[in-house]
This record gives structure tokens, C-alpha cells and sequence, in this order.
């Protein structure tokens, strides 16, 4: 039985009344553990109900999703995204752990950033095989194992410094201290450089984004919350909170007061 994991992080102005919506996530099977962060799945039954646009800061990995008549692999988008449901569906999706997605590609990751692409460019199978198993299975457990036989097809060979940047990232993930990559130079004992290197090869980000993009995540869930943002701002590391506001606002596109006002 595979476990489902907090699917609210990185989900802006998430509402837990909003039944009429549903967001799971699944973790992998051990055999692609190495590769997969988890899967996770949108469904919606909005048929009496206007649209409703879900906002989401995504995590550094790569994603595909798939919907019915449209499914791509999407790398990593340097901006907030996002979907407007209506009607009634489904979008499944599967989220690579950080540079996992690199043993499939020649050149750096930085060529995927902010990009969608044809499904068939890395894997054996297209995109109508992969929509017709995942969306006639029937039930979660069902099209999880039909995604999991597509991505069996393809698994590229391990790679140690996966391991070591998703060590790195689980840290500035966890570790709300981190705040810049002197910090994170100083906790590895790896030079900025160095660093500077490992992340654009293997993800397509600099260590910075990645710092900026987990604390806006918990930036964003602390207003929601009703925290002093003045506190927020010195918590992660900011001395200026108009500093905080302008970097707030380029990330989530609303000013930190803005976006309380519109939780």
C-alpha cells in the first residue's frame, strides 16, 4: 500500500473547504524511488459551479502531465503557474525529484526551464498510449501502476550527484535558517561555485532560486495563517521588509499584503 504524502505545499491560498476539489499525492514504488518524488492527481466536480483557478509556487523538479488531448513534460517553471478548472476532470501528474530528470537529457537542465515538450523526445511511448491507461484505469492505485509500467520502460542509469543535490535541497527544504547560498556554502563545505555549477547542470536553477522559491512557500502559508508579516520577513532572513514585499511580489505576484487580503 503505497502512502500519501502533504500535498499543500507550494499551493497558494490552498482552501480546505473547497470540496469540490481534490488533491492527492502518492509516493513511488521502491523501484523508481530514485527517480520520482511522487505522483499526484487534480480532480475536480465544478459541473453547477463557476471556474475555479488553483495558483501553485512548483517544487524544483521536472513534472509530466498529463490531461486528456494534452500532455507534455514540463520543466521547471521560474514563475507561479496556474490552472483553471472547470466542468468536471482529471490531471495526473508525476514530479521528478530534483536532477532526476537530467539522466534523461544531453545538455544542462537550464534548456527545459520555463519549457513543454512532446513526451516522445524522452521516453518510448507517446502521449495518447500513456492518456488511454492512465484515465480508463479504474481508481488511484490502478493508474498509479499503469504509470509506474510506462516509466519502467525508460529508467536511466543512477547518478551519485543526484543524491548529493537532493541532500542539498532537502536542507534548504527543512531548514528554514537557510537563507542564502553563503549558508549553504558554509553547511556543505562546497564552494559557490561549485554549487553554481551542480544546480544549473542538474536542474536548470541556481542555488538562489531554490533558497527563494521554499521560503516563499512558507512565506505564503505563514500569511495565510495570519502571521505578522513584518515577523515573516525577519524569520527568512530579510532585514528590510520592503525588501521582503518586492521579492514576495515578483514570486507570487501579489504583494504580501494583497495576498492576505485575498486569502
Amino acid at each position: 500500500m503505497r502512502h500519501q504524502v502533504n500535498p499543500n505545499r507550494g499551493i497558494l491560498h490552498f482552501d480546505p473547504a473547497q470540496t469540490s476539489v481534490k488533491i492527492t499525492r502518492h509516493l513511488p514504488s521502491a523501484r523508481l524511488r530514485h527517480l520520482i518524488q511522487h505522483y499526484w492527481f487534480v480532480e475536480w466536480y465544478l459541473e453547477d459551479q463557476p471556474p475555479y483557478t488553483q495558483e501553485v509556487l512548483q517544487h524544483p523538479g521536472v513534472n509530466i502531465i498529463f490531461e486528456q488531448g494534452s500532455s507534455y513534460v514540463c520543466g521547471i517553471e521560474s514563475r507561479k503557474a496556474a490552472y483553471t478548472l472547470q466542468g468536471k476532470g482529471l490531471i495526473a501528474g508525476i514530479l521528478y525529484r530534483p536532477g532526476a530528470f537530467h539522466g534523461y537529457i544531453s545538455e544542462s537542465m537550464s534548456e527545459l526551464v520555463d519549457r513543454k515538450m512532446d513526451i516522445s523526445k524522452f521516453f518510448p511511448f507517446d502521449a495518447e498510449t500513456a492518456e488511454k491507461g492512465i484515465f480508463e484505469s479504474n481508481g488511484l492505485e490502478e493508474r498509479v501502476d499503469h504509470i509506474e509500467r510506462l516509466l519502467c520502460s525508460s529508467i536511466p542509469e543512477p547518478d551519485d550527484k543526484v543524491d548529493e543535490l537532493n541532500t542539498i535541497i532537502g536542507a534548504i527544504m527543512e531548514d528554514r535558517t537557510i537563507t542564502t547560498v553563503d549558508l549553504l556554502e558554509n553547511r556543505f563545505n562546497v564552494s559557490k561555485r561549485t554549487l553554481q555549477r551542480m544546480f544549473k547542470q542538474y536542474l536548470g536553477v541556481s542555488p538562489k532560486w531554490v533558497i527563494q522559491r521554499y521560503r516563499m512557500h512558507e512565506a505564503s502559508e505563514a500569511i495565510e495563517n495570519g502571521a505578522d508579516i513584518a515577523t515573516v520577513a525577519l524569520e527568512l532572513g530579510y532585514f528590510d521588509q520592503a525588501h521582503f514585499s518586492k521579492d514576495f511580489k515578483a514570486i507570487v505576484g501579489a504583494s504580501p499584503h494583497a495576498y492576505r487580503r485575498g486569502h
